[in-house]
């Protein structure tokens, strides 16, 4: 416990210190018939992009991050801003329907709306000369690309704040390779893998978020050092993933918290269009496979129809038969260890679970019973698999 705790504290100062400073360089406005694309070309590091209310679309470009993909808007300098004017988005944790704002729309079939990064190389995860520094968005709202609303890669210091993200086919938001961020206060929708994405990241906050209408909600993949609290999971697939996925760059996941979030009624349909989060039962609360060293605490848990919060090796969370589950062993550790649930409320799930659910698993608090050092202590809850589960 004193760990973790020491753990949390560490990265909630790690995403504090993640915010980028306000920049101190020029103002170029940016009306409605102007381009956002032509403005950040003139930026130079410390300059902000400030973005008059209207509905803007941008000729497609190569992405940075993933040059055989097109993208509306690409930022490849450090420490520049893109800010709509006050008022382009409501309120904590909705988004008004009354208030003007800066809505970015997908031209055509463009993959990304706004791609920031100077690279595609994942060697930015030890190379830190191959990282963009100091991003900043806020007041945006990035709708109906073909793949992701918002892509961060090999970036540092970056800040996604009051956006919103909406029918983004793949991703709403999706920092990778990525250190010291946050995304907080900020809406996705309507993605078919993840509304709220950090992977194959570092010492970064997710908080104050919204996210319904998504395969999954939240996901924190391969990442060390990732805080999601206070945040607003409903009407996803899933509501919180936790995952060590195989054949990535990053290998691990762990020394994750995931801390005073709401996550209920997360029984929407599984309408995912490719990947990992395609096997994720409807009716998920929270779900931690692969995941080392992570804790799961004070959440309140209600009215997922399969389970509430869920521990689980990840050969046998996917069904992978021997030979499979040989050639991901081989890449990554499959079995959640060592993570810690407590001082959760979590009731009233499992009552009508996803036919592709195991029976025994449809409960409060669930175990595959594999893994070392997993723990449960003082949380609220109905039902168990098993029962007792293994105290603190």
């Amino acid at each position: 416990m004193r760990r973790a705790k020491v753990v949390g504290a560490l990265v909630v100062a790690a995403g504090l210190l993640a915010i980028p400073a306000v920049a101190e360089g020029k103002v170029i406005p940016v009306h409605p018939g102007d381009s956002i694309q032509a403005a950040v070309d003139k930026a130079s590091p410390g300059d902000t992009v400030l973005v008059s209310p209207g509905t803007y679309t941008e000729s497609s470009q190569p992405c940075p991050s993933e040059p055989a993909s097109s993208c509306a808007v690409v930022v490849t300098k450090d420490n520049v801003s893109i800010v709509g004017k006050a008022g382009t988005f409501g309120g904590h944790h909705k988004a008004s329907a009354h208030a003007k704002r800066v809505i970015l729309n997908a031209n055509g079939d463009q993959d990304v709306g706004i791609d920031i990064g100077k690279t595609d190389d994942p060697a930015c995860l030890n190379d830190p000369t191959l990282r963009l520094n100091g991003s900043l968005l806020r007041h945006l709202t990035v709708q109906g690309f073909a793949d992701d609303g918002i892509l961060l890669y090999c970036v540092s210091r970056w800040r996604v704040t009051q956006v919103l993200t909406k029918d983004d086919a793949e991703y709403g938001i999706f920092p990778s390779h990525s250190f010291n961020g946050r995304v907080d206060h900020s809406f996705a929708s309507g993605a078919h893998d993840t509304g709220l994405y950090i992977g194959q990241s570092f010492n970064s906050r997710m908080d104050h978020n919204v996210a319904t209408a998504n395969v999954s909600g939240y996901e924190i993949e391969n990442s060390i050092g990732v805080l999601a609290d206070h945040n607003l999971a409903y009407g996803n697939t899933g509501g919180i993933l936790s995952f060590t996925l195989p054949f990535l760059d990053a290998k691990v996941n762990s020394h994750n918290v995931i801390v005073h979030n709401i996550v209920r009624n997360n029984n929407g349909p599984n309408e995912c269009t490719g990947g990992q989060v395609c096997e994720v039962p409807s009716g998920t609360g929270i779900l931690l496979v692969a995941a080392d060293h992570n804790l799961v605490a004070h959440n309140r848990v209600t009215g997922n129809n399969s389970f509430g919060i869920g521990v689980a090796n990840i050969c046998l969370a996917q069904g992978l038969s021997a030979p499979e589950c040989a050639a991901v062993s081989a890449d990554i550790q499959p079995d959640s260890d060592n993570n810690r649930i407590a001082f959760n409320t979590v009731l009233g799930n499992g009552q009508s679970p996803d036919p592709s659910l195991p029976p025994p698993f449809a409960k409060d608090l669930v175990w595959d019973t594999t893994g070392i050092g997993n723990c449960w202590a003082h949380n609220v809850f109905g039902t168990s698999f098993p029962s007792p589960l293994p105290s603190c």
